[in-house]
């Protein structure tokens, strides 16, 4: 096939990604809302989610106030497939927390950014005398401009981010995409379909820590951030949620039996990494390790060892 019929047929090939075009703000699609868009639908959909409502104007002018907006005090910005729904749980029976009750991810500053503020703010107005949480991993890919914008409208809020080792992230989201989302068996699955997917832009900036934090630290003071790990929620799981407790606010000592600190939510398909995937990973992520392995150590350097 030539160049010019590749690049003819690329706007009408299918994403690698699965994808939900639709998102309603507070409230939940039914789970069969995932498809495989074509490339020039998700190009479509991606410019239309970079408009802003008109009066995030008004608030970066300082002509309008979020003061008296029931906004997030603590949002959960990533890294998918980390242990954010282990988290959002645990936050849902925390009788100081607030999550919104309808959805576990609200993404208002990466999918719906082109409504009114204040219509994001009224999914928390019932959590008024709370401390609001909004766990959207996505958003730990938001772009400069928007962390600026969260600065100034929520100012004080709490940041978590709980990350795990790219390579075992990439392929947990593989198997969903690919296999739990599409209703496949792993053995229907192509080849070509998996390391498509493992090579994709997307993928490689879900596992780019340091950047996501580098962007956010750029704009939040470093007190304001947490930074996990997906080996402490399965190996000393009320640990570091006290810890999280502690940083957004809310008391570290709750009735444990209440909490479902224990449980493993989205376990997957539980299918082991094959060693051509695994290899083709490493070579994509072993700079990214080095460095989170350099300045966070822990889990990180048992990810450097392989």
């Amino acid at each position: 096939m030539s160049r010019l019929s590749r690049l003819a047929r690329w706007p009408f090939e299918e994403s690698p990604h699965t994808e939900r075009l639709q998102y309603r703000l507070g409230a939940a699609l039914a789970d069969d809302g995932w498809r495989r868009p074509t490339r020039i639908r998700v190009l479509w959909t991606d410019l239309l989610r970079r408009l802003p409502s008109p009066d995030k104007g008004l608030y970066r002018l300082s002509l309008r106030s979020s003061a008296s907006l029931s906004l997030p005090d603590a949002l959960c910005i990533g890294a998918q497939k980390a242990g954010t729904t282990w988290l959002h749980e645990n936050l849902e029976h925390h009788p100081e927390a607030f999550v919104p009750p309808r959805v576990k991810e609200v993404h208002y500053f990466d999918f719906l950014y082109q409504k009114p503020l204040a219509e994001y703010a009224a999914v928390f107005a019932a959590g008024r005398d709370r401390v609001k949480c909004d766990v959207t991993p996505n958003y730990g890919r938001l772009r400069p401009g928007r962390i600026r914008f969260i600065r100034r409208v929520m100012p004080r809020v709490r940041l978590v981010f709980l990350m795990r080792n790219p390579i075992e992230r990439a392929w947990s989201q593989a198997l969903m995409d690919l296999v739990s989302r599409t209703g496949r068996a792993y053995e229907e699955v192509p080849e070509s379909e998996f390391l498509a997917h493992l090579r994709s832009p997307s993928t490689r900036r879900n596992g780019l820590y340091t950047q996501i934090l580098e962007r956010w630290l750029a704009v939040f003071p470093p007190e304001q951030l947490f930074v996990g790990f997906f080996e402490d929620v399965q190996a000393r799981p009320r640990e570091l949620l006290a810890e999280i407790f502690r940083h957004i606010g809310v008391t570290d000592r709750p009735d444990w039996d209440s909490l479902p600190y224990a449980q493993r939510f989205h376990g997957g398909v539980g299918i082991e990494m094959p060693d051509a995937f695994r290899a083709e990973l490493a070579g994509i992520f072993a700079e990214e390790i080095g460095r989170l392995a350099a300045r966070y150590g822990g889990p990180a350097e048992a990810w450097l060892r392989g």
